[in-house]
């Protein structure tokens, strides 16, 4: 683990490049089922992204 603090922004960017992976791999998958989970684990991952864009937006501190 890091000892310096990570931003919401980094938060952001990193789940969001995790998700994007995840999808990379989905359309890899050699079955159905692996693909439903990746495909499942990346809209997880970019819904969380998502929120956290939100928070940034509209937080009253702005992007940490």
């Amino acid at each position: 683990m890091s000892d310096q603090p990570v931003s919401d922004r980094d938060v952001y960017l990193k789940l969001s490049a995790v998700a994007e992976e995840l999808l990379r791999l989905a359309e890899a998958a050699e079955s159905y089922v692996g693909n439903a989970a990746l495909t499942s684990a990346a809209n997880t991952l970019s819904g969380t992204a998502r929120v956290i864009y939100e928070h940034c937006l509209g937080g009253e501190d702005g992007i940490h």
